[in-house]
């Protein structure tokens, strides 16, 4: 973005004309100032094009020099290059919370992760609440107490129909297993055609919707960006590796 502008004088140029050409520089600047902040700071997610989006939390584990954030496991496998984060709990789970410091009124993201062994869901657990684990996978929360945003879950296999399943369409029953407090903010996917055990599904990263291999495959119908709109508020963000 660049302008050029030239102001010229003569002996009889009156004040009022350099009133008009400040005036003129005046209108010029807050042209400029209003097309780099629609333009030059846009930023699209979520199907959402806005200049208010602000970076909370990011994990890159495909660079080398990436850590896990402290209170996490990095798993790593040097045939194919690839590492990641996981609970370093052997039950329940491993939590990082993210400083928000600011008013948001909504709340986008993507996550990929890979299954470790057999993982179930939401198996029905007694009296479930957002503080225990009701899902295998992750579960992003704000505040405390905590109040839900999306849970990435993570189901047995592609082929299995049991509680440890995805839910799907097909199936009611498995979605009587989603607590109230999710209700339809979640994505499900599995790793694996058939049941593992410990083995990690580096092939087939979850919740991309990718690498479904099965004709009655149910966990690839919904993936990618997430998008919660809520109440305006100021809560961090905390993430759970469950």
């Amino acid at each position: 973005l660049a302008s050029h502008l030239i102001l010229t004088s003569t002996a009889d140029t009156q004040c009022c004309e350099v009133r008009q050409q400040l005036e003129e520089i005046n209108k010029l600047v807050d042209q400029l100032l209003e097309s780099v902040t629609s333009n030059c700071l846009l930023r699209t997610y979520c199907g959402i094009t806005s200049s208010d989006w602000r970076r909370v939390a990011y994990i890159n584990m495909t660079d080398p020099e990436a850590e896990c954030p402290s209170g996490l496991n990095e798993v790593s496998n040097s045939t194919i290059g690839q590492s990641a984060c996981g609970r370093s709990v052997d039950r329940g789970c491993s939590s990082v919370t993210f400083s928000v410091n600011t008013t948001y009124s909504q709340v986008c993201g993507i996550a990929r992760g890979y299954q470790y062994g057999h993982m179930d869901a939401f198996q029905v657990v007694t009296d479930e609440t957002i503080d225990q684990t009701y899902a295998d996978g992750l579960s992003i929360t704000r505040g405390s107490p905590r109040q839900h945003l999306w849970t990435l879950a993570v189901g047995w296999s592609e082929t299995f129909d049991g509680e440890q399943a995805c839910p799907r369409d097909q199936d009611p029953f498995n979605f009587d297993n989603v607590p109230d407090f999710v209700g339809d903010h979640f994505y499900c996917e599995s790793g694996f055609a058939t049941s593992e055990y410990d083995k990690t599904a580096w092939s087939d990263p979850l919740w991309d919707g990718a690498g479904c291999v099965t004709d009655t495959a149910h966990s690839c119908d919904r993936y990618g960006w997430f998008h919660r709109e809520i109440e305006p508020t100021q809560d961090d963000i905390e993430v759970r590796w469950c």
